[in-house]
């Protein structure tokens, strides 16, 4: 802030009469003391001006993400980013069998996929984002070279992955309906891993013609009773094992 001071003192030679026009000598000062406030201010402006710190810069766009090409591409990216974004695809790792069961919950949830392109889609999922390997090279370590290389009479250990068990389904009327129709869309542990009641199954399978299972009205009920038969409500009266007698006290 600028301080401005002032000291003026009439001469003589301007009050011969001792009452010489004091008014207009107020009003000049008065003037100059306005200029030389405005020329004060503008001076202070100047130098905020000078000293203002430029705006921070915006954030950078996020980079859409791009899919890979393929037949299920713009089947992907019409229908899966309507509820979420296309990352939640490129991060999933999953098999066939995952991919159709996430492609079904979520035209449960609305998704509005049509039936003849939910294979297009999970072939095309499964291609681009499946399972990771747990041995790939990219991962491996490197080997030291301070280790020396093993005998090429060494029996070298079995290093590929162990495979999955074929899931065998109990004997029974309806298993060849189950192994038939029931994997056809996911796997058949979803039938193993359930405990279902018989009115359970009924709308269970159901739910699967509705959504294009191959099932025909009169192995509906062979399905049914066949499912409820194996794979029921866990019984949960089952006996309990006794506890040990106590030990007779010491004499």
């Amino acid at each position: 802030m600028v301080g401005l001071g002032i000291l003026a003192t009439p001469s003589k030679s301007q009050a011969p009469n001792g009452t010489t026009s004091r008014a207009a000598l107020s009003g000049s000062l008065v003037h100059r003391v306005h200029a030389l406030t405005a020329v004060a201010l503008r001076s202070a402006a100047t130098q905020d001006a000078g000293q203002a710190s430029p705006p921070p810069a915006a954030p950078p766009a996020p980079k859409p993400v791009e899919l890979p090409d393929g037949d299920g591409k713009p089947i992907a990216t019409e229908y899966c980013q309507m509820c979420h974004k296309l990352t939640n695809l490129t991060k999933a790792h999953k098999d066939l069998d995952d991919w159709k069961d996430t492609i079904h919950t979520m035209i449960d949830r609305g998704a509005s996929i049509p039936d003849d392109q939910v294979d297009v889609l999970a072939q095309y999922l499964a291609a681009n984002f499946g399972p990771k390997e747990a041995g790939s090279a990219a991962n491996a370590p490197a080997a030291d070279p301070a280790t020396p290389a093993p005998s090429p009479d060494a029996a070298a250990p079995n290093a590929s992955a162990p495979a999955k068990a074929v899931v065998e389904l109990p004997d029974g009327d309806g298993k060849a309906i189950a192994t038939e129709n029931c994997q056809a869309c996911h796997k058949l542990t979803n039938l193993t891993k359930a405990h279902k009641s018989l009115d359970d199954w009924k709308e269970t399978v159901q739910t699967m013609i509705d959504r294009g299972a191959n099932v025909s009205p009169d192995q509906v009920d062979t399905l049914v009773q066949y499912l409820a038969k194996n794979f029921g409500p866990k019984d949960a009266s089952a006996p309990v094992p006794a506890a040990p007698p106590s030990p007779a006290p010491a004499q």
